[in-house]
């Protein structure tokens, strides 16, 4: 964590508290990591016994530490990724020494220490092999440093650091005995004590509670974590309109405190409300979004690529695909949210013409975008698509996003754009490869009639440069040292397949179901194959998505099947590509998922490796 304070960068400190340093063993034992509080205020230390820990003064949090804050924020551990979200009223908190008010990475074996709504607390999260000695700490006893003088000072108790701090200038370091090579910055710490010495602060902080931690839930609009009973009502009575957030003609967002027999909660007229809001953008949510697990699937691809005519045959398929092959029934999660998805399917898959069945280039300015807030600010973001998936008592969201390309152009990632940080919470990456827009690909089939390899739109190593680009931003939003790479699946789909498949070859790739099954073995040996293919032609495509993931496959896939076709726009006055009447059959296009959803959900897709 860049900006943490470690007190190794002072000579003075090899003088330690308690005489030879204790360094931590950075070493990574063959055991699962463990995520640990340290709360400085009480000296109790707790091992979180699940991916979800809430902390926070309140009776219903986890892990209850010493602060003000009912609900200070929790700590989200999912794929060995562990994120610190603060909740609630927080909206600053210092994490070592840097003040921040959005989520976090927990890096392994790393200390982190948190000052959070004047409560005071230390995280760590690794192999237990390696962890700090906690039963060493004496936050009973402080030690001020300075480090433009390199001078001492000590020992205090807590209470004493208000008194002294005034007469210090403000990059004061202070730390308790047995903390050592890191240190709070003194600043930081006097609220802290002055609220442990407060009435309130001198009232029992009870111990954790005992029942099972919520599963935490992400927002699908602005991306954000939040607990299940932080989820906002959305008023029902007409005259309860106007929202901080949504705007005033908005029906009003609010906790409810009351709910009739049914469980729904009541407005202020006492109106059953069915609706429920994000707490922190307040987005509507989709219905029973609190009783799904929630898998959102990035796909990633250059403009012009075929990423919304991909995504609507590939959701036009999925529909067919799974209640005949596995008996499970896909289907929308709310109409309303997915209909500009729906309208684009039955546009292309009922059209008499050209005309009618051709997609527009996904704008950030248009209806597949909204403005939603975010980190105190509206912004730009693609319009989530959910669909469900049942089997028996589970329930499974599928959460995709049409993303325009200029999302993923260098520049683009700010507080304002950041349509692309769903890459960072996906489960699953489905990257689409244009051949069309490769030169390797457009050499070999320059005896093609196909209109897209004359598409203007063409410019060579947009490609290369989008996974790059997609690299950087995933490493920067995950805190991902260029050593390590994420698990994550991630699917390269060599796109438009009718226009090269004959390269490959005679022979046909394996069926990737057979007889109800999803056949990983089959998936694999494709893999392999279309690998070679592609590495022989555009090899950088391989290797950087190979740098940013240990879990790759190759999959080949065609939207619409044949060919598309070149018409005349009589409204702009120029000639587009679209797909001919009645010429659209995917092929292949939910492969990938497939091999997705096997990867993230596997007791959902029956297997023959199960």
């Amino acid at each position: 964590m860049t900006g943490i304070v470690d007190l190794r960068q002072h000579a003075a400190l090899f003088l330690t508290l308690r005489g030879t340093p204790v360094i931590m063993n950075a070493r990574k034992a063959p055991m699962n990591k463990q995520l640990y509080i340290y709360d400085c205020l009480t000296a109790k230390l707790r091992a979180s016994d699940g991916a979800f820990m809430t902390i926070g003064a309140g009776e219903k949090n986890t892990f209850r530490v010493k602060m003000s804050a009912e609900n200070g924020g929790s700590f989200a551990q999912r794929d060995s990724v562990c994120r610190f979200f603060p909740h609630g009223k927080v909206s600053r908190y210092s994490l070592n020494g840097i003040s921040l008010k959005t989520d976090v990475v927990i890096r392994p074996e790393t200390m982190y220490l948190f000052v959070l709504e004047n409560g005071c607390f230390i995280g760590w999260y690794g192999n237990d092999a390696a962890r700090p000695d906690f039963s060493q700490y004496d936050p009973n006893v402080w030690f001020l440093f300075n480090p433009s003088q390199e001078e001492w000072y000590g020992p205090y108790s807590l209470s004493d650091l208000p008194l002294v701090s005034p007469e210090l200038p403000d990059d004061v370091l202070a730390s308790f005995q047995g903390l050592e090579h890191c240190a709070f910055y003194l600043r930081d710490i006097v609220n802290v004590a002055n609220f442990a010495g407060s009435k309130d602060g001198e009232s029992a902080v009870p111990e954790p509670a005992t029942r099972e931690a919520p599963e935490a839930l992400r927002c699908p609009c602005c991306w954000e974590c939040f607990a299940p009973d932080e989820i906002l009502s959305i008023a029902a009575h007409p005259d309860l309109t106007g929202d901080s957030i949504s705007g005033p003609d908005a029906m009003l967002r609010f906790h409810p405190e009351y709910t009739n027999a049914q469980g729904l909660p009541l407005d202020a007229h006492g109106v059953p409300c069915s609706e429920y809001a994000c707490p922190h953008c307040h987005s509507k949510l989709p219905p029973f979004f609190a009783q799904t697990q929630q898998h959102i699937i990035s796909l990633v691809g250059v403009p012009a690529a075929g990423k919304s005519y991909y995504l609507t045959a590939l959701v036009h398929e999925l529909e067919t695909m799974f209640p005949r092959d596995f008996g499970m029934p896909f289907r929308d999660s709310d109409p309303e949210m997915n209909e500009p998805l729906n309208e684009m399917r039955m546009r292309l898959f009922a059209a008499r013409t050209p005309q009618e069945a051709y997609i527009a280039k996904t704008q950030m300015q248009g209806r597949l975008y909204h403005k939603v807030w975010r980190q105190g600010v509206y912004a730009n973001m693609p319009r989530p698509f959910i669909y469900n998936l049942n089997k028996g008592a589970e329930t499974h969201s599928l959460v995709l996003y049409d993303n325009a390309g200029e999302d993923f152009q260098p520049g683009r990632d700010n507080v304002l754009t950041p349509g692309s940080h769903h890459l960072s919470v996906a489960s699953a990456i489905l990257f689409l490869f244009d051949p069309t827009a490769n030169p390797g690909f457009r050499q070999l089939l320059q005896e093609s009639r196909d209109p897209q390899l004359r598409n203007s739109l063409y410019r060579p190593g947009r490609q290369a440069m989008l996974l790059a680009e997609s690299e950087m931003r995933l490493r920067t939003r995950l805190n991902l040292p260029p050593s390590e790479k994420l698990d994550i699946p991630m699917a390269i789909i060599i796109g438009k397949s009718d226009t090269w498949i004959h390269l490959l070859g005679p022979e046909p790739l394996l069926p990737a179901c057979r007889n109800g099954m999803f056949m990983a073995e089959h998936v694999n040996v494709n893999s392999s194959r279309l690998r070679q293919f592609i590495f022989n032609i555009a090899p950088h495509i391989c290797t950087n998505a190979e740098a940013i993931s240990s879990n790759v496959r190759y999959f080949a896939a065609s939207a619409l099947g044949e060919s598309p076709v070149e018409f005349h726009d009589e409204t702009s006055g120029s000639t587009l590509i679209g797909p001919a009447s009645g010429q659209v059959h995917p092929v292949r296009v939910t492969e990938p998922l497939l091999w997705a959803m096997h990867n993230v959900a596997p007791s959902l897709i029956p297997s023959s490796q199960h």
